[in-house]
């Protein structure tokens, strides 16, 4: 069995950027034995973004809070999640990593943190499907510098743009961050996740490596997904696990759309990775 360390690792991404397959790569590496995990018993759904588990934590209901009041409480409580952490909590977050008022938005205790990035272009191809809206109002979204998420089980959050999300994230130097194309994790996953873990300090043989990766195939995801549905799914969404596909963006987006997202966050794309078309 995999040797992973204490405490909490924050999985950050923009939305529809890979962090969920990850998710699944880890508990089946971490937890998974001969079969592969069950997606919708993922072992971090008691995870401190929910609005439950803020509640039980701190004896206020984030519902009643206004947006500055949340961005206050929120870096003592999650630097007080981590100090009570005895073993490993990989966290999900869509969250924008800020400063606000001199603190940082999600604190500064967390052992590491694994950033993952996708091709903005797919993303917005992604998020019109996941969120059953047209690509104009997707890459509207991408371009929102003050666009909140969360709410209902989820407290609610910065998100920003897409940009600003990236740079907030990889720039920041208060939690050790590893930055992680989505694009070179489905060219080689086992290679990809195998530096995941170095830079996590999780020990692991080759032979767990290849299994966790077997186990989280996106075959595999979508076969479980279509027979017994996915908990993250959203109302009347057709799929979660749709097509993954890298550079799905070049038969779907029209030029205009192109064209935002490269003038908007070109010096980004290119920056990691991402050739732009003109």
């Amino acid at each position: 069995m995999a040797t992973v360390p204490p405490g909490l690792v924050w999985l950050a991404s923009y939305p529809k950027s890979g962090n969920t397959w990850v998710r699944v790569l880890l508990s089946n590496l971490t937890v998974g034995g001969n079969a592969p995990v069950d997606i919708n018993k993922l072992p971090d759904d008691d995870n401190p973004m929910g609005r439950r588990r803020f509640t039980d934590d701190t004896l206020v209901d984030p519902g009643l809070l206004d947006r500055r009041e949340l961005e206050r409480m929120r870096p003592a409580y999650h630097d007080f999640i981590a100090a009570q952490l005895t073993t490993a909590f990989f966290c999900k977050t869509h969250d924008r990593f800020s400063n606000r008022d001199g603190a940082p938005s999600l604190g500064s205790a967390a052992r590491a943190a694994l950033y993952l990035l996708r091709d903005p272009r797919d993303v917005a191809v992604s998020l019109s499907h996941h969120f059953n809206q047209s690509l104009d109002a997707a890459v509207a979204m991408m371009g929102d510098g003050e666009q909140i998420f969360g709410g209902g089980r989820q407290i609610r959050y910065l998100l920003g743009d897409w940009g600003c999300h990236v740079t907030g994230w990889i720039e920041q130097r208060l939690i050790p961050v590893k930055a992680v194309r989505y694009e070179d994790l489905r060219v080689d996953p086992a290679a990809c996740f195998a530096d995941i873990l170095a830079f996590l300090g999780v020990t692991a043989t080759d032979e767990e490596i290849r299994r966790a990766v077997g186990h989280s195939d996106l075959a595999e995801l979508q076969r479980q997904e279509a027979a017994r549905g996915f908990v993250e799914s959203l109302p009347g969404q057709e799929r979660f696990f749709r097509s993954g596909r890298v550079g799905e963006w070049r038969e779907v987006l029209a030029p205009r759309h192109v064209a935002t997202i490269e003038g908007r966050f070109g010096g980004v794309m290119e920056r990691w990775g991402y050739t732009l078309s003109a």
